[in-house]
């Protein structure tokens, strides 16, 4: 499949969410009843930037691992380039991590958001944190809070190509729509932080990504898409409207929320890979929200920690915007976090990434259903 730079723009979108959340919703606590009030009220929902990431890694990667399902080396490759594309800016951070909190930095009450209550060491360099996070109801030190969702997506590593792998088209859709049924019940019955961030609670989102996957390798199906365009924008503008409801309710059906912004997610996707709407086309496509898709990754892992620093560094607190000057230390961080996330494209990911292509699927050894380009 040939890269889609619309595809990029909605990484750009998510990780916009993201930073709205983090950046603003998280740090301010206004009056009840007043305008800022509203406002954090109306972007409450930003939390789910997160979701739209998963959605999207869910039908890139199943996307990846139909098209060569038949290749000889397979997993070998598969797993070798992620290991390009996850580890080293992760390590990194991690390495970070380590090295400072052996500073005196690690015990200033100015940096305790950053440094405070880590899950074991150990278990950040498994990829199990989100397990710790989940049985003690914490996310730890914000240092490492975030890389939870990285561990969901290593986790979704190990058993999605096995299925994609072993099952045929028909089941595999079947056992990938069960997974995502399950999600929202899981989360019922059992309720608590690791509904959040233990990844069979948050399977409905990857696994609605692997099977829009799935769906858009039947050209059938992309017809069906062209020829009703328009009952899936509405379709769309019906779940974002319940996606505003759920705000006035979000207490009573929590465990509904991931599953609905899955749908709406994963519609949005559909809407932006078949290029049914040329304004949306071209929103997504929009240069500057481009470029900031394709660096989102270290965007994202930099960002919190960015910001902890400066706000530890400058005002002699955790994070926190009250005053003018509070929101000049943020905007700051944004972009010094922009600053090297650039940097961290070009001179060490991207360099990453470019040795990662040299390792190829091989050929088919049978005809298999791929994607190929779609006519307008």
């Amino acid at each position: 499949m040939k890269r889609l730079s619309q595809l990029d723009g909605i990484r750009g979108v998510a990780m916009f969410l993201v930073l709205i959340w983090h950046y603003f919703c998280c740090q301010v606590n206004p009056p009840s009843g007043s305008v800022l009030d509203y406002c954090v009220r109306a972007l409450f929902y930003t939390w789910t930037g997160v979701d739209l990431f998963f959605v999207l890694s869910g039908f890139l990667i199943a996307g990846i691992l139909l098209d060569h399902r038949k290749s000889s080396n397979y997993f070998r490759v598969f797993y070798l380039r992620r290991m390009c594309r996850i580890f080293p800016l992760y390590y990194l951070v991690l390495g970070l991590f380590v090295c400072f909190s052996a500073t005196a930095m690690s015990t200033s009450p100015a940096f305790a958001w950053l440094f405070d209550k880590p899950m074991p060491i150990w278990s950040y360099a498994t990829f199990t944190q989100n397990l710790f996070m989940g049985h003690r109801g914490y996310f730890g030190a914000q240092w490492l809070g975030l890389t939870w969702s990285v561990a969901v997506e290593e986790q979704f590593y190990l058993f999605v190509p096995l299925l994609i792998y072993f099952l045929p088209r028909r089941p595999l859709f079947c056992v990938l729509l069960a997974g995502v049924l399950a999600a929202p019940l899981l989360r019922q019955l059992s309720p608590g932080l690791h509904a959040y961030v233990v990844t069979p609670f948050r399977a409905d989102d990857l696994l609605s990504g692997a099977c829009l996957a799935l769906l858009v390798r039947s050209h059938s199906f992309i017809d069906v898409v062209r020829r009703h365009h328009r009952s899936l924008l509405v379709l769309l503008l019906v779940l974002a409207a319940g996606a505003g409801a759920l705000t006035w309710w979000h207490a009573r059906l929590t465990a509904l929320i991931p599953f609905w912004f899955a749908g709406l997610y994963t519609v949005f996707v559909l809407i932006a890979f078949a290029d049914t709407q040329p304004l949306i086309g071209r929103m997504l496509r929009f240069q500057p929200l481009v470029w900031f898709g394709q660096r989102s990754y270290g965007f994202y892992m930099f960002h919190e920690v960015v910001d902890g620093l400066c706000h530890g560094l400058i005002r002699h607190a955790t994070r926190e915007m009250r005053t003018l000057s509070d929101v000049g230390v943020t905007l700051l961080a944004l972009l010094i976090s922009l600053v090297l996330a650039a940097l961290s494209y070009r001179f060490f990911e991207g360099p990453i990434l470019r040795y990662s292509h040299k390792f190829q699927y091989r050929r088919e050894s049978e005809t298999e259903l791929s994607l190929q380009p779609i006519p307008e």
